[in-house]
């Protein structure tokens, strides 16, 4: 049985040169698949292109493709016909003539891998050679990457023996350093470990298997219980490469659901990204009731760390739901503090806690016990999306723990905007908002907006557009917001955002400001 890899791109470029002739190629490649993938394909792409203005002499050009060993259906028709190629076991052989000036045709090849659950690494190459000199020849040899998850397959729901989760971790961190690996489960199940599992030390997908970006009201059937395990931390991940669980259930474990841990050997060149993605931390399945963890639901505690939390439920947690002691930067989306059907389940205390790194904050974040989303004083930039966050025990958003923080001597957060006025104009279906945004605690270097929610809600909602730039001029300066439709009766309030550049994304945002309702 065989399966197509996804896509990857092969590129040849011409660049301006003293010599006759200077072709360069370079292959763009994305091959990670999984054996049991249908359908998954790859092709490669060449094309010959001129960077600047002077002609090459034209050239009989031949273009020689390695592919992986035991590959089949091999298909080559080279694009717009304008190359023929031939297939000799696992290599290609493209042959063409290059006029002295593009465009130039490209070419297509189409291949098959063996599904073998050991998986694949393969580095291949594609050579270019031309017919007239070429001066440097060291660039006509380009490199690309098809990696094929090896499968490591949980079998039984039982704690130890062959096919147990324990054992498949075993074997993750025995086999996996130099092979892309991927664990999955011989369907639902639920497993109780009876003491700590083995640490992740190597780069691992584990897949509960709920597809990607799944809706948050589908259940996650693969549950690992800490109810049997004693004092332990759930999952345990200390790998420098890249690791990710996808819609795993976590809960019952008398520490962290899940720790992002300093690798045993810390890289010299930085730790690969770490992502959470479509699980449930701290409630059962359905994420209808909560099953809490000892601790935090997940915490991060290395500064090598990129984390990524996508689409998660985090709820439940005795303590907060995300604390992130230390890290390069965190990304958190999905429910924090709340359940399926958006029903209250909380954290016992922040949804997210934020002392280390930089950190973009968005989802559902309500029905903690102390803040939505609280800052501490070593963390970097933070963004927090004032629409995420609604109904939190203390504050929804708050900068040094502190209570309520209109302005910032430091600058580290940006001034809270003022609203002053909000009424309503029938005339054009608009909610005009007036504001002032206070000069005290603004960068020297940089810019401003506000953006306007609705207060005093039940739900997340989307930000409306934000105002346009306001300068960093150290005086308070007046703002008006038009909001589409009529927002009569209700509150609404204003987050300051600040940008370093005009075309960039906002680094930090603030508290929210004092509401107004609208008349």
């Amino acid at each position: 049985m065989t399966r197509k890899l996804v896509p990857f791109l092969l590129f040849l470029f011409a660049l301006p040169a003293l010599a006759s002739v200077d072709y360069v190629m370079s292959v763009n490649s994305n091959a990670f698949v999984s054996p049991l993938d249908p359908g998954a394909h790859t092709f490669l792409l060449a094309a010959v292109g001129q960077v600047c203005c002077q002609a090459n002499d034209p050239t009989e050009a031949t273009v020689t493709i390695t592919l992986p060993p035991g590959s089949t259906n091999i298909s080559a028709p080279g694009q717009f016909g304008g190359w023929a190629c031939s297939v000799d076991g696992t290599t290609v052989t493209c042959t063409t003539f290059l006029a002295a000036n593009p465009p130039y045709p490209g070419i297509v090849v189409d291949f098959n891998v063996s599904s073998s659950p050991d998986g694949l690494g393969f580095r291949g190459s594609a050579t270019l050679t031309t017919k007239v000199t070429d001066d440097h020849p060291n660039n006509n040899v380009a490199s690309f990457f098809v990696s094929v998850y090896r499968i490591l397959q949980v079998t039984t729901a039982d704690d130890f023996g062959a096919g147990s989760l324990r054992d498949t971790l075993d074997r993750a961190n025995a086999q996996c350093d130099t092979i892309a690996c991927k664990m999955t489960f011989a369907g639902p199940m639920t497993i109780e470990p009876k003491s700590p599992l083995p640490a992740i030390t190597t780069g691992l997908l584990i897949d509960g298997g709920v597809a990607r970006d799944a809706s948050l009201d589908i259940a996650r059937p693969v549950e690992i219980s800490g109810a049997r395990a004693g004092f332990a931390n759930g999952l345990e991940i200390r790998s420098y490469r890249g690791v990710t669980l996808r819609g795993l259930t976590i809960n019952g474990f008398g520490a962290n659901g899940v720790v992002l841990a300093e690798p045993k050997s810390p890289p010299s060149s930085g730790q690969g990204q770490i992502t959470i993605d479509g699980c449930f931390i701290g409630t059962n399945t359905t994420a209808t009731e909560t099953r809490p963890n000892g601790m935090r639901g997940i915490a991060v505690e290395t500064p090598f760390t990129n984390a990524a939390v996508l689409n998660s439920t985090v709820s439940g947690n005795r303590y907060s739901g995300i604390a992130v002691w230390a890290a390069q930067s965190a990304r958190i989306s999905g429910r924090i503090g709340v359940g399926r059907d958006n029903r209250p389940l909380g954290n016992g205390a922040s949804g997210v806690f934020i002392d280390g790194g930089d950190a973009l904050i968005s989802g559902s974040i309500a029905y903690n016990h102390d803040f939505g989303v609280a800052v501490g004083p070593h963390a970097g930039h933070v963004d927090a999306d004032g629409g995420s966050v609604f109904a939190n025990g203390v504050l929804d958003y708050d900068w040094g723990l502190d209570g309520p923080t209109r302005t910032d001597p430091s600058g580290r957060m940006p001034p809270a905007p003022v609203l002053t006025d909000a009424t309503y104009d029938p005339a054009r279906d608009v909610t005009v908002v007036h504001g002032v945004l206070p000069a005290e605690g603004k960068k020297a270097l940089g810019l401003y907006a506000v953006r306007i929610f609705e207060q005093q809600r039940t739900a997340a909602v989307t930000g409306l557009t934000p105002t346009t730039f306001l300068s960093n001029a150290s005086v308070d300066l007046p703002f008006t917001a038009n909001v589409s439709g009529d927002l009569r009766g209700r509150t609404v309030a204003g987050q300051s955002l600040y940008y370093q550049f005009a075309d960039g994304f906002p680094l930090d945002s603030s508290e929210l400001g004092s509401g107004v309702v609208v008349h």
